[in-house]
């Protein structure tokens, strides 16, 4: 009965979001060839052993690693490698935001990276690559076929209804039932930080539900992006960045540098997201406005009152003065056309931009890249109302970061599956997926000290070490493994980088206290998820598509009123009244 009810989900789910899911990706351009690349090799994997071992269809009771009352690895596993020696395929659903960046000549699983873990582990996998416009429509015929592949990634985003519900359906296995085959996984979720609350919650849908393998970031938190400005577009005025502090004094910056330097049209350059999860920088209106086509906003409270993102009257004060900004032609005009910051990359080299969101890594590359030698980007802070300010509204960052993957019921092999993820958050598979193989991005030189090489660095063919990485690494955001901060920044120009975390970690520590957030924990039951569910996909598209147009002046603000009670009418306070139930329920158990 529940895969029935699935299925009709399914179906109706895809139906109501191909409509929602318009292409808003750059176009992706040929990607040039890699054929300076420095050729990988399969390298020895520490421990292994001369007896390669072969998956069993029943889990030995007694594994090779110590367990706890529940079978959960109590300290990290490498594995004896090869894995198998089984020909059986698993095939991988997966796809990537830089599809401008794969190689033209052969398929992903035949570069670098698969094919080292391959030599490695001896298990085959099938790379089933969908581009990510496409990635809800696939995902809903897939489910409603009942022909999902063996591993799916990001299956928290696009499936319809909770995680809980995945499993429940019977279409996703829950990992703690397998606890043998995971260990490094959840080893990392519960026993390497015991005190770390937030990541175990993440991962623990409920103590004895893991529906899905996050991606981890491997020590503690650090904010790796944010919003930068041009220092050397600031000299020309006689400011520094560290001036820009509310509102009033960003807009007024906007303004100068727009009339005082040529190359700049439009000084604040955004993509049609606004915001990206969890990097929250506009949100001193005791708001949270971002927007995507496959999921509702953020839920947030204020006080203990549930509320939504892009609903709310700090939502209507940002759009407003976003659409000042607009008017004044701070902003980039075709904002909608991009997904994401890298779509107008080649704009940022050509010194059009001067505000504008980059990882602290991409700092690094775009000084070097931009056509003008004396480019120097530096992390500014978010605009504040007022300068002593401490923002409420917000997000709880754990060290779960977007990527993950769900693992199919209906499996070629379960085992083989779950162990094939389970070595990227063991300490030897973990360094791999996270270097690349070594030699090709980076090396460890004589002095033990890891370094990216000179190829890497070189911007072969014209892609940068960022671009790189998304061919020759772990892909965080759609991907499950472990990921660290360190991994672009391995040059003599990493205390560039490290510096704009920095700025913008320790400034938040002093002006926002998540006293808004959503604990993690807060849970909806599966009721309450398939009512949600009923309700978001009209809600999802009328969302996104009218406060963008608030910004940009296709919806005029004066509608706003309006635009709440379309969403009332759409069943926006009862996807609220279920989350404050929700709520009300998780903070009554913390007593």
């Amino acid at each position: 009965m529940k895969k029935i009810l699935a299925l009709t989900l399914a179906v109706v789910f895809t139906l109501m979001l191909m409509a929602s899911c318009a292409d808003k990706t750059p176009t992706p351009t040929a990607a040039p060839g890699n054929s300076d690349a420095p050729a990988a090799t399969a390298t020895p994997a520490p421990g292994k052993t001369d007896a390669p071992t072969t998956p069993t269809d029943e889990p030995t009771p007694e594994g090779p690693f110590p367990v706890d009352e529940r079978g959960i690895a109590t300290e990290p596993y490498n594995y004896p490698l090869p894995i198998t020696t089984s020909e059986d395929v698993i095939t991988y659903w997966w796809s990537t935001y830089s599809p401008q960046y794969l190689p033209t000549d052969k398929d992903y699983q035949d570069t670098e990276l698969p094919m080292e873990v391959r030599n490695r582990t001896g298990i085959n996998v099938e790379y089933v690559n969908v581009p990510t416009q496409s990635r809800v429509e696939d995902f809903g015929v897939r489910l409603a076929s009942d022909d999902l592949c063996d591993i799916m990634s990001y299956a928290t985003a696009y499936y319809p209804g909770n995680p809980s519900q995945m499993v429940e359906d019977g279409y996703f296995a829950n990992i703690l039932e397998h606890a043998e085959w995971m260990p490094n996984y959840l080893y990392q979720a519960t026993y390497k930080d015991p005190t770390d609350k937030d990541t175990h919650e993440s991962v623990f849908y409920t103590e004895d539900l893991v529906p899905v393998a996050w991606m981890l970031w491997s020590s503690s938190i650090v904010y790796d992006s944010g919003w930068c400005v041009r220092q050397d577009f600031l000299d020309k005025v006689g400011m520094t960045a560290d001036e820009i502090v509310t509102w009033d004094d960003l807009e007024e910056t906007l303004k100068l540098i727009k009339t005082s330097i040529d190359s700049v049209e439009f000084p604040m350059w955004m993509n049609s997201m606004i915001e990206i999860n969890n990097y929250w920088q506009f949100n001193s209106f005791d708001n949270i406005s971002v927007v995507t086509t496959i999921a509702l906003p953020p839920i947030f409270h204020k006080d203990g009152k549930v509320m939504m993102g892009c609903t709310t009257e700090g939502d209507k004060a940002l759009v407003t003065k976003f659409n000042e900004f607009f008017n004044a032609g701070l902003i980039n005009a075709d904002w909608q056309s991009y997904a994401f910051g890298m779509g107008f990359t080649q704009h940022t080299y050509n010194n059009e931009t001067f505000y504008q969101s980059l990882g602290a890594a991409q700092i690094i590359d775009t000084k070097r890249l931009t056509s003008d030698p004396d480019c120097n980007w530096v992390a500014a802070q978010k605009p504040l109302i007022t300068p002593d300010q401490v923002i409420h509204a917000g997000t709880i960052r754990s060290r779960t970061a977007t990527g993950n993957a769900g693992f199919a019921t209906k499996n070629n092999n379960l085992e083989l599956a779950m162990k094939w993820v389970d070595y990227r958050y063991s300490p030897e598979g973990w360094e791999l997926f996270n270097y690349g193989p070594e030699g090709l991005l980076s090396e460890i030189g004589d002095d033990g000290v890891r370094r990216n090489t000179e190829w890497a660095l070189s911007s072969p063919n014209g892609i940068n070490l960022g671009g790189l990485m998304s061919v020759y690494t772990i892909g965080q955001l759609v991907e499950p493994g472990m990921i660290s901060t360190d991994r672009a920044l391995l040059n003599p120009d990493a205390a560039i980088a490290r510096g704009a975390s920095e700025t913008w970690t320790s400034w938040l520590k002093v002006h926002y206290d998540a006293a808004g957030a959503l604990p993690i924990g807060v849970r909806l039951d599966t009721e309450q998820s398939q009512t949600v569910a009923s309700l978001r996909a009209d809600m999802i598209t009328y969302i996104a598509e009218s406060f963008s147009g608030f910004i940009s002046g296709t919806a005029p603000l004066s509608e706003w009123d309006n635009y709440i009670n379309t969403l009332n009418q759409m069943g926006l306070q009862e996807i609220l009244d279920i989350y404050q139930d929700a709520y009300d329920t998780y903070m009554a158990r913390q007593g």
